[in-house]
């Protein structure tokens, strides 16, 4: 077997489950990177506060967002590097004369099927949605609706609990504004970059950890299962209890298993699961 890189969607080849367990602990690791952080700055300041001089907060929360932004691509990498081609390499195939004729066949049946769709989008009516047009349609209203829930869930799910009712983003801008004052959009937008490096981690750790499991666990229906949803859900939700309380891990666990959703019916695609991570912890 020879070593390749993976395409666009990392994930569309065989995994080795061991390997993709390991990216998922690495990523729940990595977020622990914040704590050191804040010893660091503590031993230089001196202090224990919610928030720290401007230039300081500015300074790890942007950091933190890249460093764990470039943590996670380096993770990526890795899993590209560790991709293995599942067919054999080009000479032994020269030699299985049986194998090329299958795959002349298959090549052929995949050329038939494609000349058929084409006569199908030709004898469409123009403007007509076709059968494929309606999958792909419905899979991404599937995929926008477990999106608003899960933003409605992290706005309500508190307040309906007994927490404060509120807006995360509107809540830690003010909270900013107090500290900072003018100056405090400026630590508005670290905390953004912070977070967008935080889901970063957070989606590899859904994506690596469904992969894991779902490679083990074969039964029949396993893999429209959220399991990578559910072990990130459990995972920042056991983080959000030690540090906001029940509400908060709650309404992290239903977020996380409808991100998980997200990741299945987008077809375990990494870069789409990121994507729809971002806006829903932010509101988190």
């Amino acid at each position: 077997m020879r070593r390749i890189g993976l395409p666009e969607i990392w994930d569309a080849r065989e995994a080795d489950p061991g390997f993709m367990a390991s990216l998922a602990t690495f990523s729940f690791v990595a977020l622990g990177l914040e704590l050191v952080v804040s010893g660091t700055i503590l031993t230089l300041t001196g202090s224990v506060s919610a928030f720290y001089p401007l230039g300081w907060q500015v300074v790890e929360w942007v950091g933190l967002g890249a460093l764990w932004v470039l943590l996670a691509r380096a993770l990526v990498a890795w899993s590209r590097r560790r991709g293995v081609d599942p067919l054999p390499s080009e000479d032994a195939l020269a030699g299985r004369d049986d194998d090329v004729a299958a795959r002349a066949d298959a090549a052929a049946d995949r050329a038939d099927a494609a000349a058929s769709r084409d006569r199908a989008v030709a004898d469409r009516t123009p403007g007509a949605p076709g059968p494929f047009d309606a999958v792909d349609h419905r899979r991404w209203r599937e995929i926008l609706l477990c999106f608003v829930l899960a933003v409605v869930l992290a706005i309500v799910l508190p307040a309906l609990i007994g927490a404060p009712w509120g807006l995360a983003p509107l809540d830690r801008y003010l909270q900013l504004f107090d500290v900072y004052g003018p100056l405090g959009w400026l630590a508005m937008v670290a905390w953004v970059c912070y977070l967008v490096g935080r889901s970063f981690l957070v989606a590899g750790l859904l994506a690596y950890s469904h992969r894991a499991i779902r490679e083990v666990l074969t039964f029949r229906g396993s893999q429209w299962v959220p399991w990578g949803g559910l072990v990130a859900g459990l995972a920042m939700g056991a983080v959000a209890f030690l540090a906001g309380g029940q509400a908060a891990a709650l309404t992290t666990l239903l977020s996380c298993v409808l991100l998980g959703v997200i990741h299945v019916r987008s077809g375990e695609s990494l870069r789409v699961t990121t994507l729809f991570t971002v806006p829903v912890l932010i509101f988190v």
